[in-house]
């Protein structure tokens, strides 16, 4: 039956979760409890260089060899890394989910790296690191977590500092792997037009990683909101308001409101953040919403880009009516209200969205809240609910100008 979850926990520890949805494609989505905040102290972007190398050369494929199999099986497979999770993910036509779950298993599996290709995709890494500092847009979001929980695996960035990444060895890398991808801290989902069979041989690919032991916690930490300004002498402004958040299972029963909650601060030209940042008074080019939710704590950003120079404390302000309107609601207007729950509808009906989206958020339910979550059950509360949310007033606050 369609959007029905079957569960099933391997010998190892491994626990998968599936269900049908009738579409063209398959996807599946491994999920790893390994992501920045697991870092020893000083090595800081080591989970992100981990996800990059596991696509490079090992016992199994040369490099390279991973990504054309997948493309050559009808597919294409992606990584990223968050705070607290290492996730691998590839598409493809139905027929081939297994024979990709396969390839993706074996280079999890991989116990062995290739030295001279660490160090290149070592220098890939740093250039990305130091892009990312240099670049207003892609830096502010950064500041946005540190105007929170400072300089802690919660604030610093999650991609590491070139001079961390410069002194990590392929030795450390292979450790951090092998403890991350520890068949106890693994889940994994797979969705779309696939058979049982296929279904449980995709999630069975992976039986073959081993409980080498786990990644050491990290300290919980209290948040410390501040206001950072970094002057690079921009043409235009860049502004983040961030509020910190509990741990991911106190918000869990809040999930359907918090998602009501951005989408009517950000989704639209009805939005509250359109209406005050574009249309009431022009002073952004545009803003976005980053939700980061961790086991120890997370950061809401509400950050607007290329903000008129001239008007830095009077956008701040805007941003802080915008996050207290949208945590009563939104406007006080049923009309209003009734018609963003349907344009909300509109843009996640079944259509649109991807099984690759199913799977990574069954994948990451699986892990972090052992139970299965899929994306039309949390479209489905989130319609339900009240889309008011209670939110703390101390506010961390970043500017780049």
């Amino acid at each position: 039956m369609e959007d029905s979850v079957s569960l099933v926990e391997l010998n190892n520890g491994v626990v998968g979760g599936y269900y049908r949805v009738q579409s063209e494609s398959a996807a599946i989505c491994v999920a790893a409890r390994a992501g920045s905040s697991f870092e020893p102290p000083g090595k800081y972007g080591l989970a992100h260089l981990v996800e990059h190398m596991l696509f490079k050369g090992n016992e199994y494929f040369e490099s390279g060899e991973l990504d054309r199999l997948v493309e050559l099986s009808g597919g294409e497979a992606n990584a990223y890394t968050t705070r607290e999770v290492i996730m691998v993910c590839a598409e493809s036509v139905p027929e081939s989910i297994v024979r990709v779950s396969q390839a993706l298993a074996k280079a999890l599996s991989a116990k062995v790296m290739r030295e001279d290709e660490f160090e290149a995709e070592k220098k890939v890494v740093i250039a990305e690191a130091r892009g990312y500092q240099s670049s207003p847009e892609a830096l502010i979001f950064r500041l946005a977590a540190q105007s929170v929980w400072g300089d802690s695996y919660l604030g610093r960035p999650i991609e590491g500092y070139p001079e961390t990444l410069e002194s990590l060895s392929v030795e450390d890398a292979m450790e951090y792997k092998v403890r991350g991808f520890s068949s106890e801290r693994v889940s994994v989902a797979v969705v779309g037009s696939i058979s049982r069979d296929d279904a449980l041989n995709a999630i069975r690919s992976f039986e073959g990683l081993e409980p080498l032991g786990g990644l050491i916690e990290p300290t919980p930490v209290n948040p410390s909101t501040s206001r950072i300004v970094e002057e690079r002498d921009v043409e235009a402004a860049y502004i983040a308001l961030s509020i910190p958040m509990p741990p991911r299972y106190v918000v869990k029963s809040l999930l359907p409101q918090l998602r009501g909650f951005i989408f009517n601060l950000e989704a639209g030209a009805t939005s509250i953040l359109f209406r005050k940042l574009r249309e009431e008074k022009p002073l952004a080019y545009s803003y976005t919403v980053d939700s980061q939710l961790t086991s120890w704590g997370g950061t809401l950003s509400i950050v607007a880009l290329e903000v008129r120079r001239d008007s830095v404390e009077e956008a701040i302000g805007e941003l802080e009516a915008a996050v207290d309107e949208a945590s009563r609601g939104g406007l006080d207007d049923e009309e209003w209200r009734a018609g963003r729950r349907r344009l909300y509808r509109f843009l996640t009906r079944r259509e649109a969205i991807s099984n690759t989206e199913r799977a990574d958020n069954l994948a990451a339910s699986l892990l972090l809240y052992r139970e299965p979550l899929t994306s039309e059950r949390l479209v489905e509360e989130t319609l339900k609910s009240e889309w008011t949310l209670p939110l703390p007033k101390a506010r961390g606050v970043a500017v780049i100008v």
